[in-house]
């Protein structure tokens, strides 16, 4: 297919710009959501999900002592800490 140009005023431009800029800004945000950017502690699925592992692999690093935070029952990985834990492992 050959190239073609489309023709667009100053107003039209700025106006895509904006909207282009708009829905990218979204996508960032959604992005970060879905990959737990923003939060420091983590759920066991969430932490599985965010190291890339299986939900059972997250368990059996625990059962190896990666820390984690109980409370009443709930259970919270930081993510901080497991990096820490995860790094003390390297071979």
């Amino acid at each position: 297919m050959n190239g073609f140009q489309v023709m667009l005023s100053d107003e039209q431009a700025a106006s895509l710009k904006e909207y282009i800029f708009e829905i990218t800004k979204e996508a960032m945000a959604e992005a970060k959501n879905v990959a737990n950017v923003d939060k420091d502690f983590l759920k066991k699925g969430e932490m599985a999900k965010w190291l890339g592992i299986s939900y059972n692999s997250l368990s059996k690093l625990e059962s190896m002592g990666l820390p984690v935070i109980q409370i009443d029952g709930l259970i919270f990985f930081s993510k901080e800490e497991t990096k820490k834990w995860l790094m003390n492992h390297q071979k």
